[in-house]
């Protein structure tokens, strides 16, 4: 048999979710040697389940909380009978059972001195009307007290869907209302994957952060801004996440973005030398907090993310201009928020971006469904809103004229148009100046002479001026206008 992963086995110290009989979670931290209370349901230790594989439901069988795998049964088809619930008046005199039997039951159920199914059993044997209940009132009925009776419980993993539930139902306002839904679509536009570059903005209580680095696997950067002097990632810790994964969250306040002009390093404060005992401890815990920070800084000014996530309750609008330039180019923007009103101005901030292309505004609707054979319906109660998204990409860094604004556009049509004009003045200017006059010999100035009255009296006989035509000339006519023309 190949051994398990470290992860696949429940380890001492770390956090486990425990689902009662009644469904609800309970979160420990698994101490060895210590015993966990469930209250009604009984007690078991946590070492009968230290080293075990996850996905076993237990049963606390005995008065010393001993505990073994609970095998439950298959879900079988419900046989149809001629019984139906016409007759049957809900009244407390169907069961035979007195109060105080019931709780006598209870207590010795809690001793260990009968198990949780011997209690239902009693119950539905000592109930006036059960059998003429329906076969699916029948089933509603035992599971409805195997819930109240049953000691069976299950211990959990935590993932990023079990630890998003349990806060999500026990307190929502802790995540920001983010429902399993909304947080796997925002897994799913921001593209995360082993080995990326992703720049963060939570106040989920790293919510958004804890699934992010579980579906990287300890491979890749992320680098989370908050608010404050410090931190505030607390749902971390509830995954039990390796140190290789926890060294993939960096972290960087607003604060210490940009380094204050008189701020000093730890060896300029101090001289090493001269310190000792406590006071070189706290150097050296002094040196390690700024040398996080300065690598945090160099981080975000190396840019080229792979993604930017907002989750925040300031207005994205001012994130995002100060965030949009470490982000590289033909990579998704998503924003979170509670409500989808909140997006709605964002949404329009987004549209006049040039550096945005095609925003998105979405909300996901969820219900759950009870899905057995012959009783498969919608849950008479369901969630409220699970939050809305807003996602866009980021245009690369060359901007191409289908990016440009009305305005930026107007501005570079009228430059053109007076390059234009510009040039065109320049060309009708330089065939507008005289040419330089030619230096020529005597002789070739005695030949252009008599070739321009040739020309001149070519054009003064060919020209008439009732018609406009040009008319042959013979050889008489050209004679005699050739001496008129010397002679004057």
């Amino acid at each position: 048999m190949a051994a398990l992963n470290p992860s696949d086995i429940i380890n001492a110290g770390e956090h486990v979710f425990i689902k009662m009989p009644s469904d609800n979670v309970k979160c420990i931290v698994l101490k060895a040697g210590s015993s966990v209370s469930l209250g009604k349901f009984g007690t078991f230790k946590a070492n009968d389940i230290i080293g075990h594989a996850w996905g076993n439901s237990y049963e606390i069988y005995d008065r010393d909380s001993k505990t073994r795998v609970y095998h439950p049964e298959g879900i079988s088809e419900v046989e149809e009978t001629a019984n139906n619930n016409r007759e049957i008046v809900d009244d407390p005199s169907s069961q035979k059972l007195t109060l105080d039997d019931i709780k006598a039951l209870k207590s010795e159920g809690l001793k260990g001195e009968l198990t949780g199914e011997e209690i239902v059993n009693k119950l539905k044997e000592s109930h006036a009307t059960f059998d003429k209940k329906t076969a699916y009132s029948q089933a509603k009925y035992l599971q409805k007290k195997g819930k109240k009776f049953h000691k069976v419980f299950t211990p959990i993993k935590p993932t990023a869907y079990s630890v998003n539930e349990y806060f999500y139902v026990k307190n929502p306002a802790k995540i920001r209302d983010i429902r399993m839904d909304t947080l796997s679509q925002l897994l799913s536009y921001s593209n995360v994957h082993s080995g990326c570059k992703l720049l963060v903005v939570d106040d989920t209580q790293g919510m958004i952060v804890s699934a992010l680095a579980e579906r990287m696997g300890g491979k890749g950067t992320i680098l989370g801004l908050y608010d404050g002097d410090n931190p505030h990632y607390d749902i971390v810790k509830y995954m039990n996440f390796n140190q290789e994964t926890l060294d993939t969250i960096k972290v960087l306040s607003w604060l210490r973005i940009h380094r204050p002009a008189d701020e000093k390093t730890p060896d300029e404060m101090q001289d090493v030398t001269q310190l000792t005992g406590k006071d070189l401890e706290g150097y050296h815990r002094r040196l390690k907090a700024y040398n996080i920070v300065e690598e945090s800084r160099k981080t975000l000014f190396e840019g080229n993310f792979d993604a930017l996530i907002v989750a925040s309750q300031y207005q994205p609008e001012s994130i995002l201009e100060k965030l949009l330039p470490y982000v590289a180019g033909s990579r998704p923007i998503i924003v979170y928020h509670g409500t989808k009103e909140a997006l709605l101005e964002t949404s329009t901030w987004m549209r006049k971006c040039p550096d945005l292309l095609a925003p998105q505004l979405t909300e996901s609707w969820l219900r759950k469904s009870q899905v057995l054979p012959g009783r498969t319906h919608p849950e008479m109660s369901t969630w409220g809103t699970g939050g809305s998204l807003l996602t866009a990409t980021k245009v690369i860094d060359q901007p191409v004229q289908a990016a440009l604004t009305k305005r930026e556009r107007l501005a570079m049509e009228k430059k053109n148009a007076e390059a234009k004009k510009l040039k065109r003045a320049r060309e009708e200017a330089e065939s507008a100046a005289p040419s330089p006059a030619p230096v020529v010999s005597a002789e070739d100035a005695t030949n252009v002479a008599i070739e321009e009255e040739e020309v001149i009296m070519t054009t003064t006989i060919t020209t008439t001026t009732s018609t406009s035509t040009i008319e042959p000339i013979d050889d008489d006519n050209e004679s005699r206008s050739v001496k008129r023309v010397k002679q004057e």
